[in-house]
């Protein structure tokens, strides 16, 4: 791909997406997030017409293939909506191919230190910051219509990886992953946090709070996005600690809610528990 073919972004009009996420935390403000753990595209457009910032879909847990990954990344796209892609640690294909399909973020989990955070950034950005393996081919270059300079700065620019933390080992090194150019955001885990502390889901715990508040006050400390999930009650308190993207919740849990309180309405109402 060359910027002299016809299809150069100088001739033929076609640039990258912009990322909703950065232009709001630019504007100083605080992204909102949910998350899918369905497969299905119509849920990923149900949420964006919300008009959230992000959908958060996910490789690591969850059953989604590269294809309704893909699908649900064009249905957020049809509002103007960032997908963010938790990716299976793996190797570097499993970090390119969602972008390549238009994904605006990567969610990398269980990053351990700042050798393990230079691996990740090498595989997700173009040099000269990273190696990422380039192609332009696919859905985030406008296949091949987006020219090849404006594709790489684009790229580098308007797309980011969220590098979660969610084991104690890691925050000996939070500082230098912090520093790094190229790591754009530190994501607090909590649960398999609280799981590695031996108080599984205790969230509130003590040690927990400490950690919650030293992770977004490194990252903002080095410029960088403070992300984490948390409850719809404890928005602002979360913004307060610094924290400028948040997952505020989830399909499975507004499934389970709104099924389990329409059969207690028929118990309720007709005794029939």
């Amino acid at each position: 791909m060359s910027d002299k073919q016809p299809y150069a972004a100088s001739l033929s009009g076609f640039k990258m997406r912009s990322s909703r996420v950065l232009r709001k935390i630019r504007e100083g403000k605080v992204a909102r997030v949910l998350k899918l753990n369905t497969n299905d595209a119509k849920a990923a457009e149900i949420f964006a017409a919300s008009q959230l910032d992000a959908i958060w879909v996910c490789q690591e847990h969850v059953s989604g293939s590269f294809e309704t990954i893909e699908h649900q990344i064009r249905a957020a796209k049809l509002y103007d909506v960032d997908t963010i892609v938790r990716v299976a640690r793996g190797s570097y294909s499993d970090y390119v191919r969602p972008l390549e399909s238009d994904a605006t973020a990567l969610m990398v989990p269980h990053v351990m230190n700042a050798d393990d955070a230079r691996k990740v950034r090498d595989m997700t950005k173009f040099a000269p910051l990273g190696k990422r393996a380039l192609d332009g081919g696919n859905n985030d270059a406008q296949f091949t219509r987006v020219g090849l300079a404006d594709y790489l700065e684009t790229a580098n620019r308007e797309r980011f990886v969220l590098h979660q933390i969610e084991d104690p080992e890691a925050m000996d090194h939070l500082e230098a992953m912090a520093e790094m150019d190229g790591v754009d955001c530190l994501f607090f885990g909590p649960g398999d946090y609280s799981l590695a502390l031996g108080v599984p889901g205790q969230l509130q715990h003590p040690d927990i709070k400490a950690v919650r508040k030293r992770i977004a006050e490194v990252a903002r400390k080095h410029g960088k996005i403070a992300a984490t999930v948390c409850g719809r009650d404890q928005i602002k308190d979360h913004a307060d600690l610094g924290y400028n993207l948040l997952s505020v919740g989830a399909d499975v849990v507004a499934l389970a809610q709104y099924a389990d309180a329409s059969m207690e309405a028929f118990d309720k109402q007709l005794g029939t528990a």
